[in-house]
């Protein structure tokens, strides 16, 4: 059987080879203020791990995005709770980091990878709190995803509509707790659906936004 990809999906993939990407800078759009004063990994502490960006359609043009909430029963997470890309942190097994992307992909979501594309790459992204340099993977897969959480590590399965995050008021600030006591004012996020979105995932999306409003109808 032969799959015409969308008009859309090859102009993303011609952005995302050949132009340079906004980085940082959009990077910083969804930054809380601590962060941005805090961007420099030490060499010595970096810790790999790589995210898959999966986009579908439901129907003609209603593109959708995969995000997964992380489960909150590992006291060492320090992510737990948060909505998230799936992935994880790379394994010495791991032929490179785009295969980390797809591996992780596919334990935590149960996504078919053989109807996969991965398009491109998005502009690696430090994270302070657990020292992890994650490395945004671009998918698309023609086939609608019939995703099953994996329990362990998964609380749900969230799939929202790209054009959710195009809305004038769904880039906001908010307040964050996150636990013993620890509150963080003004934090830039994307409310979806009552779905608070923040972080480096905030981050990585929108850098994502920026590379698609550079794409061809």
């Amino acid at each position: 059987m032969i799959i015409t990809r969308p008009a859309f999906i090859d102009s993303l993939q011609r952005t995302l080879l050949l132009e340079s990407l906004p980085g940082q800078q959009a990077h910083f759009k969804m930054a809380h203020a601590v962060r941005r004063a805090d961007v420099d990994p030490n060499p010595a502490e970096v810790k790999n791990a790589a995210v898959l960006i999966t986009l579908f359609e439901k129907n003609p043009d209603d593109w959708h995005v995969v995000f997964i909430r992380r489960g909150s029963g590992h006291e060492k997470d320090k992510h737990g709770g948060q909505i998230a890309f799936p992935g994880g942190k790379s394994e010495l097994t791991d032929r490179d980091l785009m295969f980390t992307a797809l591996r992780e992909a596919e334990e935590e979501t149960a996504l078919d990878l053989t109807t996969l594309d991965v398009l491109g790459e998005l502009t690696p992204l430090y994270i302070t709190v657990s020292k992890f340099l994650v490395h945004p993977f671009v998918a698309y897969t023609y086939k609608m995803p019939e995703l099953v959480r994996q329990q362990s590590e998964v609380e749900e399965i969230l799939e929202f509509p790209l054009n959710d995050f195009r809305k004038s008021d769904s880039a906001t600030e908010t307040r964050i707790n996150l636990g013993s006591g620890i509150i963080l004012n003004h934090v830039p996020a994307f409310v979806i659906q009552g779905h608070v979105i923040w972080g480096a995932t905030a981050m990585i999306m929108s850098e994502l936004l920026e590379v698609l409003d550079r794409v061809k109808p």
